[in-house]
């Protein structure tokens, strides 16, 4: 082969190159604000939405330090990592409803910092089969096996889920417990186990309450929560906004 072929080879090497950031572009810009990212970048954020997510973070601890906001009954807990706002609803929204995986990453990384119990298997809360059909993927089972990843704890999808009349986004507090009502059900491999159950957004507790209600009728032993987001209530949607079951020994 002569002189020649080399510029040939190397412009052939630049097209395949160039098809190759067409075809598998790297995440380019901040998964929040959409500004260009730089070598600080950390999780496809940028420094300023790391800093704003951090403080979140914080905001969100002092909060639920606080408030101490009554719990369903049969629920240990519920840990937020944010509140459902600015980037970190920008996150949610990405990845719940334009099927941005890598909005799980930064999400599940700060779920993995919040307090926990015994805990020995990570639940998703699952989605209905339309949803999974359109949107291709559980965003609760991302986030769950992001934490189980950090926490070294395995996941199981143990919950299956019917389509319920009505989205829950749509509906008011009364309107959620009777649109979820006796619409999950677990596997047997819950029975005797210590349950961390998993979600996007906590809002009224609704689907939480639902979730732990098969995963005890199914043998857990306990159910605790973790939510990427929380989004805090005024006074008159929380009154009677919460089914209460019957905890189970």
């Amino acid at each position: 082969m002569g002189r020649g072929f080399l510029p040939v080879r190397r412009a052939a090497l630049r097209l395949l190159e160039a098809a190759d950031a067409w075809l598998f572009p790297e995440q380019a810009a901040c998964l929040c604000c959409d500004c260009a990212l730089g070598e600080e970048a950390r999780e496809g954020l940028c420094p300023a939405c790391t800093r704003a997510l951090e403080a979140a973070f914080t905001r969100q601890e002092k909060r639920e330090r606080e408030q101490r906001e009554p719990l369903p009954d049969g629920i240990a807990y519920v840990h937020a990592a944010y509140p459902y706002e600015a980037q970190a609803k920008t996150l949610i929204v990405r990845l719940k409803y334009h099927s941005v995986r890598a909005a799980a990453v930064p999400l599940a990384h700060a779920m993995a910092l919040l307090p926990s119990g015994e805990e020995e298997l990570i639940v998703p809360v699952p989605t209905t089969r339309r949803r999974l059909r359109e949107r291709g993927f559980n965003q609760a089972a991302l986030l769950a096996r992001g934490i189980g990843d950090e926490l070294g704890m395995p996941v199981l999808e143990a919950l299956e889920r019917e389509d319920e009349h009505a989205a829950q986004a749509s509906l008011r507090a009364r309107e959620r417990r009777k649109n979820l009502h006796m619409c999950m059900r677990a596997s047997g491999d819950v029975a005797g186990r210590r349950i961390l159950l998993v979600d996007d957004v906590y809002t009224t507790g609704s689907t939480a309450t639902e979730a732990a209600r098969a995963l005890y009728e199914s043998g857990a032993r306990s159910v605790g929560v973790f939510a990427a987001a929380r989004t805090h209530l005024d006074e008159k949607e929380k009154n009677g906004a919460l089914f209460v079951p019957s905890r189970r020994k």
